[in-house]
């Protein structure tokens, strides 16, 4: 018995450990962001719907309001937004996601969705976004990889260069292009 506590004394150790690391990691991405590169907002509110049964909001929530925040984007760039947009004009996928939560939201608290473009590609862009609750805190923080789909082919294609251009007149310089290299 003496050596199971000993044994889970040793884990809770090595926990609390681990936790005070991602805290240190949480501040230490807090610290790295640079919010003056974020170019477009969207504010809302958390409403009853969002949160779970603790009162905070639910993890897959912050995918949606990620969406919204995407979406809202690309109007502010100029696109047309409508039923078709995304099914007939401008085929995005989001082919990857990372997301670091480092905070909760909970019922009735404002927050705003901090969204920039990061990088363009021949058929692909990196999207960065924050969510953050209007008095500052970072709660999320997330890259994601968006591709060009030619949805007849199941293929990645090239961006269009309208959309290039209006990607780039609204990054300005705090937008890499890089260019596609070719695996052998």
């Amino acid at each position: 018995m003496q050596c199971l506590l000993s044994t889970i004394n040793q884990l809770l150790s090595g926990n609390m450990k681990d936790t005070h690391k991602r805290k240190t990691s949480a501040e230490n991405l807090r610290e790295n962001i640079d919010l003056a590169k974020f170019k477009h907002s969207l504010a809302s509110r958390v409403r009853t719907y969002d949160v779970d049964r603790q009162n905070i909001v639910h993890n897959a929530v912050y995918l949606y309001w990620l969406e919204v925040g995407r979406i809202e984007y690309f109007r502010s760039l100029g696109l047309p937004i409508d039923a078709q947009t995304f099914v007939t004009k401008h085929h995005f996928v989001v082919a990857h996601v990372e997301i670091d939560y480092l905070g909760a939201a909970r019922f009735d608290d404002e927050y705003e969705v901090l969204t920039r473009t990061v990088f363009m590609k021949n058929s692909s862009f990196g999207i960065e976004q924050i969510i953050r609750l209007i008095n500052g805190d970072i709660l999320l923080h997330a890259n994601a990889v968006i591709v060009n789909l030619n949805p007849a082919r199941q293929t990645s294609e090239r961006i269009s260069d309208s959309y290039r251009k209006l990607v780039q007149e609204f990054e300005g310089a705090d937008m890499a292009i890089l260019t596609d290299e070719k695996k052998a």
